[in-house]
């Protein structure tokens, strides 16, 4: 009897510790799993082989990945991490695997470019201007005006991107930010002196996850997000299925495909985030790839869809399942602190055991330093439950998430203080 033959995936970087699913997820389908990373980290134990790319230019990743074709065969290329979307496409181009275009995946990293390819595409969005001084930044006020959100044009996760009421307090908060905004750890390095300044969206915010096919788009769910501080857009909890009317989820889906197609996108994962305004839903962005934190273990529970798997069977060229209905309610709540330095465990932060508690995920622990925008985005952990009805899960994650915030308190981080005295 024939010998089955394993899909060969490569996958480019692995993320921190909470994309062990992915890995998982790879393993489940049958995947033989090959790593750049990085660093040599917790993802080793994964992998058939891991390759170390500190140090190798982007063309040298890319000689990497084809000298490992040549000798392995593989059948696909894979990236979960925002900031290696681009690398990962010219891998995926230059071995002639399913992904996306080069130029498309720079258009799903660049908010600039991002919005440029929206607005021809006839995909409404607020005015923006790209700047990378005080100069153009006084232009892009001119020609936006305030109040306004001003964002790196590479950035990710939410961070540095902070809301100005004023010209004036445009020209401050880039002061403040300009000399802390960085890339994380990546293969693929951006220019990071490049900043948005766009028209500030009114309304309640959602998630859409799901999947591009062949240029076919699979909507998997839509996730309405808890009210965020409107000053630094942290993000603090998720609902799903949305609340929202089902005429308001159509007009969704119906734009979030239409931004698809606009910047070209063609195989890959599809994260996209959605302010719905007093005018109709409009496009904030739209990632490449799945979405972070407790989004996957929403969706899996709530819809019973992976999305890594998902992720994975595009990269592959294998068919990905079909939307299905949700099965009850997902609600999930991050822990964020108000002030910054050291956490303090008051006691073992462990919720009540549950077969409706969906994941609980520590992020940091005790002594680690902490800080708050714009001089940083942590959070202590998120955790989300599941409930026959909203009203259901909602009583239930008050409990739970009451539960893990008494284990936390931060305390002042006195090295910190000393040394900003001293300057």
């Amino acid at each position: 009897m024939a010998r089955i033959r394993r899909p060969k995936l490569l996958f480019i970087h692995s993320g921190s510790p909470k994309k062990r699913m992915t890995f998982t997820a790879a393993t489940n389908l049958g995947a033989e799993i090959y790593l750049f990373n990085p660093e040599l980290n917790w993802a080793v134990a994964h992998a058939r082989e891991v390759h170390c790319t500190a140090g190798l230019s982007l063309p040298e990743v890319v000689a990497l990945a084809e000298d490992l074709h040549q000798r392995v065969q593989l059948d696909g290329v894979i990236t979960f991490w925002e900031e290696d979307v681009p690398t990962c496409s010219l891998i995926s181009a230059r071995l002639g695997f399913p992904g996306n275009t080069p130029g498309a995946a720079l258009a799903a990293r660049s908010k600039y470019r991002m919005r440029r390819a929206l607005r021809r595409a006839g995909v409404p969005v607020p005015d923006f201007r790209r700047f990378f001084n005080r100069a153009t930044l006084l232009d892009a006020c001119a020609t936006v005006g305030t109040p306004a959100v001003l964002k790196p044009e590479w950035g990710s996760d939410s961070e540095w991107v902070l809301r100005v009421e004023s010209t004036q307090e445009a020209l401050d908060t880039y002061e403040s930010i300009r000399q802390e905004v960085r890339v994380q750890d990546s293969i693929y390095h951006y220019r990071t002196g490049s900043y948005v300044l766009e028209g500030l969206l009114q309304g309640p915010e959602v998630s859409v996850e799901g999947v591009v096919q062949n240029g076919q788009v699979t909507l998997y769910a839509i996730i309405d997000k808890a009210k965020m501080d409107e000053d630094s857009f942290v993000e603090r909890g998720e609902t799903t299925p949305s609340l929202l009317p089902a005429a308001i989820q159509d007009e969704i889906r119906a734009m979030v495909s239409r931004g698809v197609a606009a910047l070209g996108l063609n195989n890959s994962g599809i994260h996209a985030e959605v302010k719905v305004t007093p005018d109709g839903p409009r496009i904030v962005e739209i990632g490449a790839r799945m979405g972070g934190d407790c989004i996957h273990a929403l969706v899996q529970r709530v819809y019973g869809i992976d999305l890594a798997a998902e992720n994975i069977r595009a990269a592959l060229g294998q068919p990905v399942s079909p939307s299905t209905s949700a099965m009850g309610y997902g609600l999930s709540r991050t822990l964020v602190p108000d002030t910054p330095g050291l956490v303090r465990l008051i006691q073992p932060p462990k919720p009540r055991a549950s077969r409706n508690l969906i994941e609980v995920v520590l992020t940091k622990t005790q002594g680690d330093r902490v800080a708050v925008p714009p001089h940083g985005y942590d959070n202590l952990a998120w955790i989300s439950v599941w409930g026959r009805d909203y009203r259901e899960a909602s009583r239930r994650l008050d409990s739970q998430a009451a539960r893990l915030e008494s284990a936390f308190a931060i305390d002042p981080d006195i090295s910190s203080i000393q040394i900003e005295a001293a300057v």
